[in-house]
């Protein structure tokens, strides 16, 4: 099997048109029948059917499709990478982080990422979830490790990496150290730091609301770091996501009510053709060994 091979299947596969694949192709149409018998003869079966003037896939023809068209990806991205290697280029790619994820549990991912290609050198931008679909839309940043509360946006593709638990937050010496999980209204009861950037924020509030109860809010603050500073003082609790811890001196807790998880995912714009650096850092994300 050669590419050439695979590029005629997907021609023909598009096309259902020897005539019209083989212009695509930029071949002849006896060498591009050529071609996909050779191939057929390899792989021990059809690819494809002809009754008169209709040609349509087998089905081995379309169980292999997808396959095929991983390998032509393929192809290209090699085809790209080794030009930007030859040519001694750097790659740069402009990565967004939504200022709620802690970076302990991205730290892993770009550290075998820059080992496997330091050719690539990457900027990282602290976005908030409201600005995520124009900067990537109008091409200011390449890709966006995010979490949804709401329904995808119809331009922007997501590849889910994985689940994170969001809990509650406290110093060593709180009385809840000893709690298996903390209810909402046991939240209530204490001080609250208040995280304005957290994506359960307005479902807390409305439940306290519903329930005619308090939030007894103390301090409030769009920086993790400034939370956690002031929940290792002991100054109030917090809900926080638990990969976004940073250090020691904090107990976390799971919320006693089902629902407070969050999905992580990296979001790119659109079905556009990406650039060879940020399909190489897609791959990496997806096969990462993210914490269960």
């Amino acid at each position: 099997m050669d590419f050439n091979q695979v590029k005629y299947f997907l021609a023909l596969a598009e096309t259902l048109n020897f005539t019209r694949a083989a212009e695509q192709c930029n071949v002849s149409q006896p060498a591009l029948t050529q071609g996909i018998k050779r191939l057929e003869d390899e792989l021990g079966g059809p690819l494809i059917t002809r009754d008169g003037r209709y040609t349509q896939l087998t089905v081995l023809g379309h169980s292999l499709h997808s396959h095929f068209e991983q390998i032509n990806r393929t192809r290209h991205l090699v085809s790209k990478t080794a030009k930007e290697v030859v040519s001694g280029e750097v790659a740069e790619l402009n990565i967004g982080i939504m200022c709620t994820i802690g970076p302990r549990v991205l730290g892993g991912l770009f550290n075998v990422f820059q080992k496997q290609h330091p050719m690539t050198s990457v900027i990282f931008h602290d976005v908030i979830p409201e600005v995520i679909p124009n900067l990537l839309l109008t091409g200011a940043l390449d890709g966006v490790f995010c979490s949804r509360r709401g329904p995808a946006h119809p331009e922007i593709r997501y590849h889910e990496l994985f689940e994170e638990t969001v809990g509650v937050a406290f110093a060593e010496d709180h009385p809840y150290t000893a709690k298996k999980s903390v209810s909402l209204s046991e939240i209530g009861t204490q001080p609250y730091i208040d995280r304005l950037h957290c994506e359960f924020r307005q479902s807390a509030i409305d439940y306290y609301s519903e329930h005619k109860l308090d939030l007894n809010v103390v301090f409030s603050s769009e920086r993790d770091d400034w939370i956690e500073g002031l929940v290792k003082s002991g100054a109030g609790i917090t809900v926080i996501p638990q990969h976004s811890i940073m250090g020691p001196g904090l107990v976390f807790k799971p919320i006693t009510e089902p629902g407070h998880s969050r999905t992580i995912e990296l979001a790119l714009a659109g079905d556009d053709e990406i650039s060879t650096a940020l399909s190489l850092l897609v791959n990496t994300a997806i096969d990462y060994d993210w914490p269960s």
